[in-house]
């Protein structure tokens, strides 16, 4: 499955590993389009959604660059495309995050996007 996140002006696709995280790739499904308001932390966009989930799956205190993930705590999809403020010479969000995918489309663009942006995410 492909998911499009619109940011006003920019877009980006991430391709969804079913293999990886089903339960939390079916409980956002279940909830499409979700609309947010994104924020940034770093290199990293994240949003509230009304996904509710409690378990961890794939879970990852260290991720990639275009890796997409959910982040249980704060009920938010998280896409990081470079550093957080807690990185060093690695990618760390702020507490581990179920990785669901990685972005193919559209990941250079996404240092444009300033928190407070609308985003809507739909099925690519």
């Amino acid at each position: 499955m492909k998911l499009r996140f619109i940011f006003g002006q920019v877009e980006c696709v991430a391709e969804l590993d079913e293999k990886k995280a089903p339960l939390t790739i079916e409980a956002i499904r279940k909830e499409l389009p979700i609309r947010s308001v994104a924020n940034r932390w770093g290199d990293e966009i994240y949003f509230e959604t009304p996904v509710r989930l409690t378990i961890e799956e794939n879970s990852k205190d260290v991720v990639e660059e275009g890796d997409v993930a959910f982040w249980i705590p704060g009920r938010a999809i998280c896409i990081f495309f470079g550093k957080t403020p807690i990185s060093d010479d690695k990618i760390r969000p702020a507490s581990a995050v179920n990785v669901i995918g990685k972005v193919k489309e559209g990941l250079d663009l996404l240092k444009n996007v300033r928190s407070g942006t609308k985003v809507v995410v739909q099925i690519e």
